[in-house]
């Protein structure tokens, strides 16, 4: 008799294991899709030449403190904001006679050497920043975790910018 109540002792404990293990993952599984629900979840954009209006100029400003100057035509435009990281690409051509005054910008005083290279941004057909010459690239570390990298210089004759901005 002692070895049947000890052999269902065990099978109760392993039953009891089982059990806690369940709950426990459900548990764990309920709390992450909590979490990730409270997460605002943008959309994704991509937009090319006239597709690209005002209102995305102004938020890649907003963002990056970049300004632009009038006359800017704006060539191609990605924004990742599906993810919890988000970021965009931006690239516009600007008139020659303005590159001075975009060359006032912050990051062209305080911002460092860097490349233009964050790797969603050479996906896009219209990425061409190895192609440019005379090119002056700087990066700046933003509040809160964000940076921007901004490349200006000649690609086809005309005076191009290319923005990437992300934030960690």
């Amino acid at each position: 008799m002692k070895r049947v109540n000890n052999a269902m002792n065990m099978n109760m404990v392993c039953l009891l294991f089982i059990n806690l293990f369940t709950v426990s993952r459900l548990f764990f599984l309920s709390f992450f899709f909590l979490m990730v629900s409270c997460f605002d979840f943008g959309d994704d954009i991509e937009l090319e030449g006239a597709e690209i209006t005002a209102e995305e100029i102004n938020y890649v400003s907003e963002l990056t403190g970049l300004s632009f100057p009038h006359g800017t035509e704006p060539v191609g435009y990605y924004f990742l904001g599906s993810g919890i990281d988000r970021s965009l690409a931006l690239k516009v051509a600007i008139p020659e006679a303005k590159r001075e005054d975009f060359m006032r910008n912050d990051i062209f005083k305080n911002g460092g050497n860097s490349n233009s290279g964050y790797h969603f941004a050479q996906e896009q057909k219209w990425w061409k920043v190895d192609e440019l010459t005379d090119g002056i690239d700087r990066a700046l570390e933003l509040p809160g975790q964000k940076f921007v990298e901004c490349t200006v210089g000649l690609e086809n004759g005309k005076t191009h910018v290319y923005v990437t901005w992300f934030e960690i």
